[in-house]
């Protein structure tokens, strides 16, 4: 990893924390994690490896971050406050979050110093042919966190909106 991924990823992982503060859960703030998603795309990914092992991997990343998406979202406090939704993230929601991005980040700086050799042969040893893949995991894996959360979100903002706006009895 460059000195520019390091910055970027940290850039990225500040702005997914600093959008989990308690805020009125708006149509912008719901996009900003989209918006997120698809810089890091560009950033880092380069190729989509689906044969064997490789599609196998790139599976289980996408399913990972979509488990952490969901977990973040559902463990995201929301409440009505003079007509606007407000999300908070709770400590899980920043424990899944921040462990999800720190793993991800871990990994590349461990393959990019050192660990490289071991991984690769792991890789070979399990039917991963390309280091593509793993690339490609860990990438999709933080996208589908990113996606999984923003649209669980708007769902439930779209539910916790119309509660709030049904009279009391």
């Amino acid at each position: 990893m460059s000195t520019t991924d390091y910055l970027l990823a940290g850039a990225a992982m500040a702005l997914v924390l600093w959008n989990m503060r308690p805020h009125a859960l708006t149509d912008r703030r719901l996009r900003r994690p989209l918006i997120i998603a698809a810089v890091v795309c560009m950033s880092f990914l380069h190729g989509v490896p689906t044969a064997g092992a490789d599609g196998l991997l790139v599976a289980l990343g996408v399913l990972t971050g979509a488990a952490c998406g969901l977990i973040g979202a559902l463990a995201t406090r929301l409440e009505v406050e003079h007509g606007e939704v407000i999300a908070a993230a709770t400590p899980l929601a920043y424990a899944v979050t921040g462990l999800a991005f720190g793993g991800r980040l871990a990994f590349a700086v461990a393959a990019t110093n050192g660990l490289g050799p071991a991984i690769g042969r792991f890789s070979h040893s399990v039917g991963i042919h390309s280091q593509e893949a793993w690339v490609a995991a860990l990438v999709l894996m933080a996208v589908a966190d990113l996606v999984v959360r923003a649209l669980v979100l708007w769902q439930r903002r779209s539910v916790s909106a119309r509660w709030a706006l049904q009279p009391a009895p």
